[in-house]
């Protein structure tokens, strides 16, 4: 009995030894280096420019592509409760 004690108090032991040190790097302002590279957690996104008329060409096919996907989850729950309403009255008619 006390050899199953000791085999769990030895694995969290290990658990322990293999998470990061919360003191080195919870210092000031180092959150962000915690599982990443030093060199790829300082590098800065770059987006592209532009112009008004592209971007309101990006924004209506984004906005036409979430209302057809939304019709068709509409579309598919109502097929859905459709069957499950014809199942219930074929069985219990």
């Amino acid at each position: 009995m006390s050899g199953s004690i000791q085999d769990m108090n030895n694995r969290v032991n290990q658990n322990r030894s293999l998470k990061p040190s919360q003191r080195a790097r919870f210092k000031e302002n180092n959150r962000d280096n915690i599982y990443s590279d030093s060199e790829s957690a300082a590098t800065k996104l770059t987006f592209k420019k532009v112009s008004e008329f592209e971007l309101k060409k990006i924004k209506d096919k984004i906005n036409n592509k979430a209302l057809k996907d939304r019709k068709r989850k509409i579309f598919i729950f109502i097929g859905i409760i459709f069957t499950l309403l014809a199942t219930v009255l074929i069985l219990f008619k």
